[in-house]
């Protein structure tokens, strides 16, 4: 069945780019009824990358805005919740479901610092330049096939003042991979934009996460200070 599953999804990304994983996040919830929970439960928010990934958000303090694009229910959000508890943090992510879900769960924590926005990665095209101190993804710009990268690795750029963080798979040895997922060459898509000397890359060691994430799993920082 998942070898069925994944002929589909090739077929789909290949005849609408990156449309095809918009619709399956939108509506994930409908044949996968619990991965919503899933992300904010305690195994997910304890994932090690995830701690990587905001102490390396971290070091750009003091921060009064950060963005995350593709928040999901907002696990990162909650960690810098947790450790920034006086700075605007916001999220933003197609899925409604995973919406309404965070925010319920931020009520909860009584978090009020997290606002979550409903909206595809061109979404971010509404916000004003220099908006936010930080902008980062997490696993999310995988979803983001070469019909669309350029334009959200432009605008993310845009909209930060201090830098832009990716938590994503990155590699060297051409323009773009596809393992059912998008495997980007950041190098090459940032130096477009900013000197190659502003671009950091910190490759994931080895068991903080499995399969493809172990291979190129990276933290991409652009430092635009």
């Amino acid at each position: 069945m998942k070898k069925f599953f994944r002929k589909i999804k090739r077929l789909a990304d290949k005849i609408l780019g990156t449309k095809a994983d918009e619709l399956f996040w939108r509506f994930r919830h409908f044949f996968d009824r619990s991965w919503v929970e899933r992300y904010i439960s305690e195994a997910s928010i304890s994932h090690p990358h995830r701690k990587l990934l905001i102490d390396k958000i971290a070091v750009y303090s003091p921060l009064s805005s950060v963005l995350e694009i593709g928040c999901s229910s907002g696990p990162n959000l909650y960690l810098l919740a947790k450790s920034f508890p006086k700075i605007s943090l916001y999220g933003i992510d197609i899925s409604t479901k995973a919406i309404k879900a965070g925010q319920a769960f931020f009520k909860q924590k009584e978090m009020n610092n997290v606002s979550l926005i409903l909206g595809k990665f061109d979404g971010i095209k509404e916000f004003q330049d220099k908006s936010f101190d930080i902008v980062f993804s997490d696993a999310a710009l995988i979803y983001a096939g070469p019909d669309k990268i350029d334009v959200i690795i432009r605008e993310m750029l845009r909209i930060a003042k201090k830098a832009v963080v990716l938590c994503e798979q990155h590699t060297e040895s051409k323009p773009a991979l596809y393992r059912d997922r998008w495997i980007h060459n950041y190098k090459l898509l940032f130096q477009r934009f900013v000197p190659l000397e502003k671009i950091k890359f910190t490759k994931f060691s080895s068991g903080l996460w499995v399969g493809d994430w172990e291979k190129f799993g990276h933290i991409i920082e652009v430092d635009l200070r």
